[in-house]
């Protein structure tokens, strides 16, 4: 459905200025496998992070292909981690996610995906991480269509709209860059 992303490891190697944000924000969630994770546990470790919601048909489904591919990429990098935030916690339990992330072919050692309260994780998008948010009816829950990167310092180092393969090419750039510092 969905073709898969072309990376040039030329472009990789190639030195990457990226600028330093801000802070990434801080947060204690439940996870996918019964669990709780915060910032906390990705200390020290590089990481991509998006927002998605299991019920939607439309980009969210593009955006967790387009993580998993990235997961592939990086499969031997262990200081790499991946985070799906669910903007619908009132629906996506922690049960629900597990269901999600197998479907996708998680890594849940590396890839997390993570709920809150109802308002939680909308916070957290708008305010700590800067992207927009939202309920929009019963099925319609607004959020971004951008993969966050975060340095091992926990520093927001860029935002790179998935629907442009240039950016996500930049994005493989700027992890790698990142994983070597």
């Amino acid at each position: 459905m969905f073709a898969p992303l072309v990376f040039s490891w030329a472009l990789a190697s190639a030195a990457v200025d990226l600028p330093v944000l801000k802070e990434a924000p801080k947060f204690s969630l439940n996870d996918s496998q019964g669990g709780k994770k915060t910032q906390a546990d990705l200390a020290g470790k590089v990481w991509v992070a998006d927002f998605i919601f299991t019920r939607c048909g439309g980009q969210c489904p593009f955006l967790t292909t387009k993580m998993s591919e990235l997961q592939k990429a990086f499969a031997s990098e262990a200081g790499l981690r991946f985070v799906s935030f669910s903007v619908d916690p009132k629906n996506d339990t922690p049960k629900v996610l597990a269901g999600y992330a197998k479907k996708f072919g998680a890594d849940t050692s590396r890839w997390f995906f993570l709920t809150g309260k109802p308002g939680q994780v909308q916070e957290l998008s708008e305010k700590g991480f800067v992207l927009a948010a939202g309920a929009g009816g019963e099925e319609a829950i607004a959020h971004s269509f951008r993969f966050v990167l975060v340095d091992k310092k926990g520093f927001i180092r860029g935002f790179y709209p998935v629907n442009e393969p240039s950016k996500l090419e930049e994005l493989r750039s700027a992890v790698t860059a990142l994983l070597a510092e």
